[in-house]
């Protein structure tokens, strides 16, 4: 399926008898009408208060209209599941409202080892028609966030749009991307299915509490984290362990530790966000040269407002000799509280700049390229670094 046919789907909402005649075969007579959109109600099924008897009334309604080829409507109301509702290829799913359809596992009739609570789970095969979820919240049943299950997990496809969708509670990760799913486990480069998930939007959505809100591993690639909220993660707001020309745009990010964090890339963008009362707001790593046979390059972090408490851009995640990202741009940021820290990164560029008085630039180890222009201290520099000048502190201008 493609994004194009994903956006076409938003004016089927606006049919108000859930039928249309084929644009290809004009009705008439005797001709049977094909539905574009089903809703949970014209299927029959209604909120129960069970959770076995709404996962199971769930469950079927997503295999019919998933079958059909058709969108499914599930109507305003508390649904509840038991146990994770899976997904299947080209699903097209969505809810009433992000908080007029809501989808509960309660803790006390969960059944399950894992805390998954929606899955489009790879079988031996990828994932050809993509997906389309919107509108809907998911509250998980794990209230202490034990890393044992992302709330909603979408791997092994491509072309798919994820918008409007609120994850409450999540063991793991709220929205969970993954460019694998085939066989065990793995975030190794090497691995059959690494770099297997492409083209994708995730947008509008909001993830409040677990331990990560939104993310992407496993190499998928070309996806776009844009206009998102995270509240209350026990680590990151939103998290990149692995991904290739990801853009994360104007997404803010509340109460966690560390606003934007970003591990093993490849031309990454991180522009225009915000992070208010967290510890730090970017902090990257990058690919190990050699375990990995890659070399992180190409990262952006420009036009972003961090509030922090400690530091507000670093690369110091795991950094080495041999693990660090090459061409940085670091540019028009308004950095409050924390100070801009490098150690590994290679042929930097920090220009433009904005601090609050109180922080400062300070870069050592083997960090390289040029600094100039910010409104900000420049402390500690490499040696490899050059000095553009016009490092000055707002209380100095």
């Amino acid at each position: 399926m493609s994004l194009g046919s994903i956006f076409d789907s938003q004016d089927l909402l606006l049919a108000s008898s859930g039928t249309q005649s084929s644009p290809t075969e004009p009705s008439g007579q005797g001709r049977r009408v094909k539905p574009y959109l089903l809703t949970t109600s014209e299927a029959g099924i209604f909120p129960s208060g069970d959770p076995l008897t709404d996962h199971q009334n769930l469950q079927g309604f997503i295999d019919d209209v998933a079958t059909d080829g058709i969108l499914g409507v599930i109507e305003a109301g508390h649904w509840y599941a038991h146990r994770k509702l899976l997904l299947r290829d080209g699903i097209r799913l969505t809810g009433r409202g992000m908080n007029r359809t809501v989808i509960e596992a309660p803790a006390q009739a969960w059944s399950q080892d894992r805390y998954t609570l929606m899955d489009l789970e790879v079988g031996t095969s990828l994932f050809e028609n993509g997906a389309f979820l919107s509108d809907f919240t998911l509250i998980g049943a794990d209230k202490g966030a034990t890393d044992n299950g992302a709330l909603l997990i979408l791997e092994g496809l491509s072309d798919f749009l994820v918008e409007r969708v609120q994850a409450v509670d999540a063991s793991s990760y709220g929205i969970f991307v993954a460019g694998y799913g085939v066989g065990r486990f793995t975030n190794d480069i090497h691995s059959s299915f690494w770099n297997s998930t492409h083209r994708g939007i995730i947008r509008q959505c909001r993830a409040v509490r677990g331990q990560v809100g939104i993310g992407c591993e496993g190499g998928a690639q070309n996806v776009l984290i844009m206009a998102n909220h995270t509240d209350g993660q026990a680590l990151h707001g939103f998290r990149l362990a692995s991904a290739y020309d990801t853009q994360i745009i104007a997404n803010s990010a509340v109460n966690t530790r560390n606003a934007y964090w970003i591990d093993r890339h490849k031309g990454v963008h991180v522009l225009h966000n915000t992070a208010t009362s967290v510890e730090r707001g970017c902090v990257y790593g990058g690919f190990h040269r050699h375990r990995d046979e890659e070399i992180s390059r190409g990262l952006w972090i420009i036009g972003n407002r961090f509030n922090t408490t400690k530091s507000a851009i670093t690369d110091a995640y795991q950094g080495t000799s041999d693990k660090f990202t090459r061409s940085v741009k670091i540019k028009d940021n308004i950095l409050e509280g924390g100070n801009m820290r490098l150690l590994w990164s290679r042929n930097v560029d920090i220009q433009g700049n904005d601090g609050d008085g109180s922080n400062a630039i300070i870069t050592s180890h083997q960090v390289s390229g040029r600094v100039g222009n910010n409104f900000m201290k420049l402390l500690n520099r490499s040696d490899s670094l050059e000095d553009l000048g016009g490092n000055v502190s707002p209380a100095e201008s």
